[in-house]
């Protein structure tokens, strides 16, 4: 079901995430993909990282060492890693695995958030799927959430 956020509300937006989780994220430019990753790294966690996008380093990696888990059960702070990933200047899968990404979904015991996942589609299936569509409002976007 698709429901309105506006940007400062964001902190309502709740999504329960397990460990090992796949989290495709879906929308136009300037729909707040990186927000709302942003929005998902650091409401996990009791710390606030400088999320940024990663359209040119094509993925960030965060360690979670030291930090307790915020909404987490059962979580081991020491052995988490998160990435985040943008694959928004790669044309197809074959770019994708010649750059050896593929270890990290095939051997997943972390949270992978996935920004521009359309080639990645038939390779993986994701645990949940953010959709974001713009609205008339530039601080508001609609926002569906599918758990799988």
């Amino acid at each position: 079901m698709w429901k309105i956020y506006k940007l400062i509300d964001l902190d309502k937006l709740k999504i329960d995430i397990k460990i090992p989780s796949i989290i495709f994220i879906y929308g136009d430019l300037w729909a707040w993909k990186t927000t709302i990753s942003k929005h998902i790294i650091n409401d996990l966690f009791w710390y606030k990282w400088d999320v940024t996008s990663p359209t040119y380093t094509y993925y960030n990696k965060y360690l979670v060492n030291n930090y307790k888990c915020k909404y987490i059960p059962n979580c081991h702070p020491e052995f988490i890693t998160l990435y985040h990933f943008d694959l928004y200047r790669l044309k197809n899968y074959d770019e994708f695995f010649a750059i050896w990404w593929e270890e990290v979904f095939d051997n997943n015991n972390w949270i992978i958030l996935v920004e521009w996942p359309e080639i990645l589609e038939g390779y993986y299936k994701p645990d949940i799927i953010i959709k974001m569509k713009k609205t008339d409002n530039d601080d508001e976007r609609e926002i569906e959430i599918v758990k799988y």
